[in-house]
């Protein structure tokens, strides 16, 4: 369960994202009167939205919006999935590949569960706005997803986890890469083999701490942009 001041800060980080905030925030006062919280949530909910870059203090003026171009860009301070980070446009996914297996013995260490442990593998190519965007290769642990189908997977897993299952995601650990496109993943995409493709590798995890998803994401390097928000600090 979140605490109060990161329901808050969530909360105001999702109105400058949709613009209801786009110059300065509320004083102190108005935030406390509309969330009906206390000085201190308040206090704390802003300190955090200024170590993540969204909001600058100037003393005696408030806290200004920082002006940031997350246009068609993935932001790596939140992970909500590629339905949720790009809500104004037209996406299309391609299910590529689907089966139920055992996990091996290296899929197994990526998601700590038995190997041999029922697991589902999926391939799917996201197409956003009528540009072929990422191959995602997945890996859902069933014991934390015990069900998925095509329709599930043509639409947005993540919002079936928080909605249909009703389970919390609460942490995703990332790292990037480059290496060569394969043949394969080439034709995906509509480049050349041996292209730069950008990776994402990642490790979902519910608020437990336990991981359901570990999945390697391959970007066009054409189209894809990745966006990280950060303050000065000695």
């Amino acid at each position: 369960m979140k605490h109060k001041y990161q329901v808050v800060c969530d909360s105001i980080e999702k109105k400058i994202q949709e613009g209801i905030y786009n110059d300065k925030l509320p004083t102190e006062d108005e935030l406390i009167e509309s969330y009906g919280l206390s000085r201190n949530t308040i206090r704390k909910a802003i300190e955090v939205l200024v170590r993540k870059g969204f909001v600058i203090p100037i003393q005696g003026s408030g806290f200004f919006i920082r002006e940031i171009s997350i246009d068609g860009a993935i932001n790596l301070e939140t992970f909500r999935g590629l339905t949720q980070d790009f809500n104004n446009a037209t996406i299309i996914t391609k299910v590529i590949h689907f089966e139920e297996q055992n996990a091996s013995e290296a899929i197994a260490k990526e998601l700590q569960c038995e190997v041999g442990a029922p697991i589902y593998h999926i391939t799917r190519l996201r197409v956003v706005d009528n540009v072929k965007w990422v191959i995602e290769y997945s890996y859902f642990n069933r014991k934390h997803v015990p069900y998925l189908n095509k329709e599930i997977l043509e639409g947005s897993i993540y919002n079936y986890i928080r909605e249909g299952l009703n389970k919390q995601i609460g942490y995703v650990d990332r790292v990037l890469q480059a290496r060569a496109l394969t043949k394969d993943e080439a034709k995906l995409l509509d480049l050349n083999e041996g292209d730069p493709a950008l990776l994402s590798i990642n490790k979902s995890m519910l608020k437990t701490g336990e991981i359901f998803d570990y999945s390697i994401d391959v970007h066009n390097y054409k189209s894809t942009r990745f966006l990280k928000l950060s303050n000065f600090s000695y």
